[in-house]
């Protein structure tokens, strides 16, 4: 089990894509692009992901870049995209 796992939303499926794209720790992640780490998994599964992993790696990411993170600021669905918090769509 990496550092990944201590963000809050990483669990061992996650934590394994993201291994799976080059990034083995936070350290290594603090300068992805979330986006483009959700492309790129949408690729290596050969199909579109769930909105909600892009959620997960921007949430990651800010957590990687935070030199002191809370947990409590970081779960997945604060870095959900505008449109889906005007039409209530967090739970997914």
């Amino acid at each position: 089990m990496s550092d990944l796992r201590l963000v809050p939303g990483i669990g061992a499926k996650k934590e394994e894509e993201l291994m799976e794209l080059g990034y083995h720790s936070l350290a290594e992640l603090k300068d992805a692009d979330p986006d483009e780490l959700y492309f790129a998994a949408c690729a290596k599964k050969g199909w579109q992901l769930d909105k909600c992993v892009l959620y997960a790696f921007r949430c990651a990411v800010a957590y990687a870049k935070d030199p002191a993170p809370d947990p409590r600021d970081y779960r997945w669905w604060f870095f959900c995209d505008e449109d889906s918090k005007k039409k209530g769509n967090t739970t997914k």
